[in-house]
């Protein structure tokens, strides 16, 4: 009805303006507090209806208007009882605690989301709202064509033709029904009646592994949250050991009183399912959490996993913590550097297929799988390395007594090192195939250039990586000449 008629009808009606966006942020808001009761959670994308779709389908509509969500809680009811009993357990728990925040929702359940949707809109019996299985087909038969989720064009177009009820479709012949109306309403059908599968794309990847802790009353303080923490860990650990595989990701999510949710997550560097180790990680975290006025409910999910190999588990007799073979403690330190800086701020040394020294290592991130031996120290090349080197090597001044000697004496930043001892030359050939230190590239058909490596020694004791980039050329005043660069410094 448009406005000026519904005041005309109603002088004091109240009105207010829409606000799409902020409806939009409070269905997300249920979506997050949804995940209590399954991890397969979406928004409806044509609002109105909330369903699990698979075993049996649970839908409720009723959020403000068009707002509605999709659930997947396939193997979920059994937390609230067995069988049918518990599916009706489940239904009344999420229309009662929506309840308690001033939020009325039609719910229904079925075997397909459509069925769930049409029960959730256009059912007129309380007792219609949790479908029998496999009983879709008799409980959409006396619902209106509308519960197929149709265009209005079509739904017109069927009511003209007396088709008011979805049982009207089902002794209509397909052919001359698609040739009419196009494949759209037959999908819907056989979708709704379970001949055709409608998957559900949940708004979150659903957690390979996850385990809830459910309190009788809510709980508040840190130590009680750190407490349950342990006992979910515990029993998911059992489940990845179970499974074979390790945790690279794991987040824990508080489920409060008001109907929020609070959540944080922790990463690990390679495959873990340690309780103790992954206990120290998420105590770095857990103060980020607040309880509010209480923790009805907290979740402990596993989304990232990964096979786990190289552990040995400690005898079951000896008390001992299960180790990784030839571990030295460096990964659960980056482990615990990235909680607190920031995965992206903790790097390691990768090995790189070059032989050059500023390409021999490159970095990655601690968050991402190593390979083997990525931890340890790059393999030194052939002759001693400096402890430091630079970002780019930098061009000195050198004298020598003879060309092809090592250097007597060097200026770099304005500054004179004369040098009493030297070692070298070092020669390493360049990788023609790629930019050179100064990113030119060395011109084609010719010999590839090369470096000779000096380590030398100053008078004040200074130690310093020096090399002459190709052999010695000629000036323009006749002498010999050469380009030298400092690259690094010597422990």
């Amino acid at each position: 009805m448009r406005l000026a008629d519904a005041r005309a009808l109603v002088p004091d009606l109240l009105t207010a303006p829409g606000e799409p966006q902020a409806d939009r942020r409070l269905i997300e808001s249920i979506a997050n507090w949804c995940d209590r009761y399954t991890p397969w959670v979406a928004v409806d994308p044509l609002g109105g209806a909330l369903a699990e779709e698979g075993a049996e389908a649970c839908s409720a509509g009723g959020f403000g208007g068009d707002a509605g969500l999709l659930l997947d809680v396939t193997g979920c009811a059994h937390l609230f009882g067995q069988g049918e009993a518990g599916e009706r357990a489940l239904l009344a728990d999420l229309v009662e605690r929506l309840s308690r925040h001033d939020l009325t929702c039609r719910v229904a359940m079925a075997d397909t989301a459509g069925a769930a949707w049409a029960l959730a809109r256009f059912a007129e019996r309380q007792a219609d709202l949790l479908c029998p299985a496999h009983g879709q087909r008799a409980a959409l038969a006396g619902l209106p064509v509308d519960g197929l989720r149709l265009d209005a064009p079509i739904l017109e177009t069927f009511l003209k033709l007396g088709l008011r009820r979805i049982g009207d479709l089902y002794p209509l012949p397909r052919a001359p029904l698609a040739r009419r109306f196009g494949d759209r309403p037959l999908t819907r059908l056989d979708q709704a009646l379970g001949t055709l599968a409608e998957p559900i794309e949940p708004r979150r990847p659903a957690p390979a592994f996850r385990t809830r802790l459910a309190f009788a009353e809510p709980i508040g303080r840190p130590e009680d949250i750190a407490a349950a923490t342990s006992r979910l860990l515990a029993a998911l650990c059992r489940q990845l050991e179970q499974a074979g595989v390790g945790a690279r990701r794991l987040e824990i999510a508080l489920y409060r009183v008001d109907g929020s949710v609070d959540r944080t997550a922790i990463g690990t560097s390679r495959p873990n399912r340690d309780n103790p180790r992954l206990m120290k990680l998420f105590e770095e975290k857990l103060g980020e959490l607040d309880a509010g006025f209480g923790v009805e409910l907290m979740i402990l999910a596993a989304p990232e996993v990964e096979t786990f190999s190289g552990a040995q588990d400690a005898l079951p007799d000896s008390g001992a913590i299960a180790t990784s073979l030839g571990e030295d403690g460096t990964i659960d330190l980056a482990d615990r550097l990235a909680l607190r800086l920031g995965a992206e701020n903790v790097v390691r040394l990768l090995a790189r297929d070059s032989h050059l020294p500023e390409r021999v290592q490159t970095t990655g991130t601690a968050a991402k799988p190593a390979a083997a031996g990525a931890w340890r120290r790059v393999a030194d090349l052939k002759g001693a390395r400096p402890t430091r080197l630079l970002q780019r090597p930098e061009p000195v001044d050198v004298t020598a007594i003879v060309p092809d000697d090592p250097p007597s004496l060097f200026r770099w930043r304005q500054h004179a090192h004369r040098i009493v001892r030297a070692e070298g030359p070092e020669r390493v050939a360049d990788e023609w195939w790629r930019p050179r230190p100064d990113g030119s590239r060395p011109p084609a058909n010719i010999v590839p250039p090369y470096r000779d490596y000096y380590r030398v020694e100053d008078d004040d004791g200074g130690r310093f990586w020096l090399f002459r980039d190709g052999p010695y050329t000629l000036a323009a005043n006749g002498r010999p000449a050469a380009r030298w660069f400092l690259h690094g410094f010597c422990a």
